[in-house]
C-alpha cells in the first residue's frame, strides 16, 4: 500500500486543493451536492474532442423514458461500428452524462465507436436496484437497436467509472443470470465493487482524500443501498460468481480509496480464469481520467481506447 504521507503529484495536489476548498461548508444532501458537482460540468468537459455527430435520444426504461446522449465518430467505415454503453460515476447519487462528456467523447474518437451515455435514475429517490434496472434496460435496448444507431450488435462493450463501473459489472452479471449473452467487453475505471467499504485502501486514503473521502463515500452507499442488500452480488460485484464474465479492463489509481475494489475484482476475475487486464497508475487519485489537467489521465484514456479497439475488433 502506498504511503499516504508521500508528496502528492503536483497536478493531483492542484485538483485536491480545488475540490477541497469548500469541504468545511459541505452539506451532504442530494440537492446541494448535485448543484455543486453539476457546476463542474464545463470544467470537466474542457478539451473534449470534436465528434462527428451528437444527439440526445430517449430509451424505454422500467419507470419511464431514459435520456441518453449518443456520440458518433466523424470517420465511419463501410460497415457498422462498435458500440460502448457508458454509465457515469457519482456514487449513484450525483453527476450525469454532461459531467462525463469529455471522457465519452474521447472514447468515441479514440476507439472509433458509437458511445451511448445513459442518464439513469439516481438515489436516494431511487434506491438499489432501480438505477441498475435502468442501466440493464438501456443496454438491452441499445443491443436490440444497434443497427439503427449505425452500430454492430455483436460488438458492444459496457464502460463506466466509479459507480458506473459498478453498474457496468452488474449489467454483465444480470445478463449472465438471465442467460443472455454478456457484453463483448467491460471497461471498469476506478470501479466500486463492494458495498462493505472496509478495504485497506479506504482506511488508508479515505479520511483525507481530496476527491472521494470516507464521509462522502459512506453517504453515497447509504443513499443507494440498504444494509440488508450490501452483500447482494449485483450491488457488490466482488461477491459474485465471475466464471462467465466477459473480457475486462480494470483501471485503478494508486492513491484511490477504491484502489482495492478494482484490484481485488481483477484478481478474482483472474482466479476465475477470465481474461482481465489491470492497469495501475501510481500516485493517481479516484477518477483521475475524468479530471482535466492530469497527464496520467490522458495516458490512461489512450490505454483504455487501445484495449477497447482490440476487444471490439476496431
Amino acid at each position: 500500500m502506498p504511503d499516504p504521507r508521500a508528496p502528492l503529484d503536483p497536478q493531483v495536489k492542484l485538483l485536491f486543493d480545488m475540490m477541497g476548498a469548500n469541504r468545511a461548508q459541505r452539506v451532504l444532501e442530494p440537492g446541494p451536492v448535485r448543484e455543486g458537482l453539476g457546476a463542474l460540468a464545463p470544467f470537466l468537459a474542457a478539451g473534449a474532442p470534436a465528434v462527428g455527430k451528437e444527439e440526445e435520444i430517449r430509451i424505454p426504461g422500467p419507470a419511464g423514458a431514459l435520456r441518453a446522449r449518443v456520440f458518433s465518430p466523424a470517420e465511419k467505415p463501410s460497415g457498422s461500428l462498435p458500440v460502448i454503453v457508458f454509465f457515469h460515476g457519482g456514487g449513484y447519487v450525483v453527476m450525469s452524462p454532461e459531467t462525463h462528456e469529455k471522457l465519452t467523447k474521447q472514447l468515441c474518437v479514440g476507439v472509433g465507436a458509437i458511445v451511448v451515455s445513459v442518464d439513469y435514475r439516481l438515489a436516494p429517490e431511487n434506491r438499489y436496484p432501480a438505477p441498475l434496472d435502468d442501466c440493464l434496460a438501456a443496454f438491452r435496448w441499445v443491443r436490440a437497436n444497434a443497427r439503427e444507431l449505425g452500430g454492430d450488435p455483436a460488438r458492444i462493450a459496457v464502460a463506466g467509472d466509479s459507480a458506473g463501473g459498478n453498474a457496468s459489472a452488474a449489467v454483465c452479471l444480470r445478463l449472465i443470470a438471465a442467460r443472455e449473452a454478456p457484453p463483448t467487453a467491460a471497461l471498469l475505471l476506478c470501479p466500486w465493487t463492494d458495498m462493505a467499504l472496509d478495504s485497506d485502501s479506504l482506511r488508508t486514503f479515505g479520511p483525507e482524500d481530496g476527491v472521494l473521502d470516507t464521509e462522502i463515500m459512506t453517504w453515497f452507499r447509504d443513499c443507494y443501498v440498504r444494509p440488508e442488500n450490501w452483500s447482494d452480488p449485483f450491488a457488490s460485484p466482488l461477491r459474485a460468481d465471475l466464471s462467465q464474465f466477459p473480457p475486462t479492463l480494470v483501471v485503478v489509481g494508486g492513491i484511490d480509496p477504491l484502489l482495492d475494489d478494482g484490484v481485488r475484482f481483477a484478481r478474482k476475475l483472474e482466479q476465475a480464469g477470465r481474461k482481465v487486464e489491470l492497469q495501475s497508475y501510481a500516485g493517481m487519485p479516484h477518477d483521475f481520467m475524468v479530471f482535466p489537467g492530469i497527464d496520467a489521465g490522458e495516458r490512461a484514456v489512450a490505454s483504455i481506447c487501445a484495449f477497447a479497439r482490440s476487444a471490439l475488433g476496431g
